[in-house]
């Protein structure tokens, strides 16, 4: 075999043995691919079967919270346990004229039936929230579907309810009326409150907010000048009272909220303030405020008169150089025992008056000043060459 076959032999060897381990890396990737599909599959269904799992006990539990609060399955028993519940409930409440009937009954599907039920009467406002506590206080798959309360002509309100009530076949056919009162549904005052102090033509009114800080403070030994304020999203008017103790002499203003206070002592004094508006119901808010007695502020230092004359009219053109340059010109300010020595093109501000200069010659420098321009001559005055272009 000549060389050049050998190395032919070579690299057809190489070649088939890379595309043998290309091969065995790309089945070894897609079977590593295939088991990782199957485990995410297998979790999925892992999370499923929780998911249901969970579901189911969910349902479980809330069947067996239904079957406790159902009527009895057997359509007889159920029809008289509820009949004489309600008869006994609008006993209690003293529904006069009262009228209880049984309506109808509808299955649905196979799961439950449902009872209809009419109960009419008449009474006073708070007879009909007594009465409608005790029904909803009543753990029953039961609810009003239809209500009329109108006013009756011999006075009070005349009453009409139509209610459905729940059987489910998978409850007894003897079952026990519930006797937990259901969880949704307080004691009757704060259920009565929320109804009988309920303003119909607008939402619930909201308290009263305070706008002044918690912290004040006024001076020692003078009337105090503070002010309580607080502020309502209806634009209720408010009044203002001191809850407990208050500092000795203090008074509150009940309609501005000003505190009128003479303090004769330093120190930090607590004061509760109560504030209501005039909503229905009214609605108040409290706050705790501290206020610090300190001394007063030391009286302001005196203010500096300003001099009676202007710096302008005590200035006098006292030389005029000129030399082979642009020249300059000096001012003395006798106020300030100062000379100035100004060349064109400088600018100058004295007492009221501030212009520049434009030229200067042998004999007199000219100045601008607002726009005006005038020469001001050897021993001239500065006010007056100004006052005199003005004119």
């Amino acid at each position: 075999m000549t060389p050049r076959e050998k190395f032919l032999g070579i690299g057809v060897g190489s070649v088939l043995a890379l595309a043998g381990s290309q091969y065995l890396f790309s089945s070894y990737k897609n079977a590593v691919a295939i088991r990782q599909t199957r485990l995410d599959s297998l979790d999925n269904q892992l999370f499923e079967s929780r998911d249901k799992h969970l579901a189911g006990a969910i349902a479980d539990r809330q069947m067996g919270d239904y079957l406790v609060r159902s009527l009895p399955s057997d359509p007889e028993r159920a029809r008289a346990d509820y009949t004489r519940w309600l008869f006994d409930t609008i006993t209690i409440v003293d529904l006069r004229d009262a009228a209880v009937s049984y309506v109808n009954s509808m299955p649905v599907g196979n799961l439950y039936d449902r009872y209809g039920f009419k109960v009419s009467g008449k009474t006073d406002a708070r007879g009909w929230i007594e009465l409608m506590h005790a029904f909803y206080s009543k753990d029953y798959l039961h609810r009003i579907s239809e209500m009329t309360v109108r006013p009756a002509r011999e006075g009070g309100l005349a009453v009409d309810l139509t209610i459905d009530a729940i059987g489910l076949r998978a409850a007894a056919p003897n079952a026990p009326d519930p006797e937990s009162a259901s969880s949704l549904v307080g004691n009757f005052q704060t259920y009565a409150d929320a109804i009988l102090n309920r303003n119909f033509f607008s939402g619930p009114n909201q308290s009263p907010s305070f706008k002044s800080p918690e912290r004040l403070t006024t001076d020692v030994g003078k009337s105090s000048s503070l002010s309580i304020a607080a502020e309502d999203t209806e634009k209720h008017a408010l009044r203002y009272e001191i809850v407990g103790d208050a500092p000795e002499g203090l008074a509150i203003d009940d309609r501005s909220g000003a505190l009128n206070w003479e303090p004769k002592e330093l120190g930090s004094y607590s004061l509760t303030v109560k504030v209501t508006d005039d909503g229905y119901p009214p609605q108040s808010s409290e706050r705790k405020f501290e206020i610090a007695v300190v001394d007063p502020p030391p009286p302001p230092a005196p203010a500096i008169p300003e001099p009676g004359f202007d710096d302008s009219t005590q200035t006098v053109l006292t030389a005029l150089l000129k030399g082979g340059g642009e020249g300059e010109a000096w001012m003395k300010v006798k106020t300030r025992g100062t000379t100035l020595k100004l060349r064109p093109g400088d600018k100058f501000e004295i007492g009221t008056l501030s212009g520049s200069v434009i030229e200067v010659t042998a004999k007199f420098v000219v100045l601008e000043i607002n726009g005006k321009r005038f020469e001001l001559r050897s021993g001239g005055v500065l006010s007056d060459a100004a006052k005199a272009a003005m004119l």
